[in-house]
């Protein structure tokens, strides 16, 4: 059997049983599929009901504690924090760099957004076509996974990053936060 290796780190978290399009306008959406097609939108007094530092929406949009943020911020990476409620207690995580992702199962394509209402199982196509693993940083993949209005980017992480965050998750008693370990065959490793 082929040997796996670590190439990087997909960040995940708790559920926050709260949904981010709950108020949202019907043009944030397509008419034909429901997927999103306006990515700029945001909620305004938005709130959870745990207290995870770090959690996602039903939709797959990850929230941040402003305890999170400032930390994050603090690593220095390219990464955008918006606003999602007037006292800037939380916000949407975006990281601003981008890692080539497909998946491998796409389904209902819509016509009139071009994009497919299912889109499951990541696969790393930066890896595939470099052989490099990714050290450090914070990325976003450049396509969603999940089904329709949920269909959302990944976060990802570099292996050493997430030494670094795991350590903070313990230091900081950061709630919420999940890391699982993304793989490639050792064959395609240059």
């Amino acid at each position: 059997m082929e040997e796996n290796i670590t190439i990087a780190y997909n960040l995940s978290c708790i559920n926050n049983h709260e949904y981010f399009f709950e108020n949202a306008p019907k043009s944030v959406f397509c008419d034909e599929c429901e997927c999103c097609i306006d990515f700029s939108y945001l909620p305004t007094g938005f709130k959870i009901r745990n207290k995870a530092d770090f959690s996602a929406t039903y939709e797959r949009r990850f929230i941040s504690s402003l305890k999170f943020k400032k930390y994050i911020e603090g690593l220095n990476f390219n990464v955008d924090f918006l606003s999602l409620n007037e006292d800037n207690s939380l916000f949407l995580m975006k990281p601003l760099e981008i890692l080539e992702f497909s998946a491998w199962q796409k389904d209902r394509f819509c016509n009139k957004c071009n994009q497919y209402n299912d889109q499951v199982v990541p696969v790393p196509d930066f890896f595939h076509k470099t052989g490099k693993i990714i050290e450090e940083g914070i990325f976003s993949t450049s396509v969603g996974f999940g089904s329709g209005r949920e269909i959302s980017p990944s976060i990802i992480l570099g292996v050493k990053t997430t030494q670094i965050i795991e350590k903070a998750i313990k230091e900081n008693k950061f709630r919420g936060l999940s890391i699982n370990k993304i793989q490639a065959q050792k064959s395609y490793f240059k």
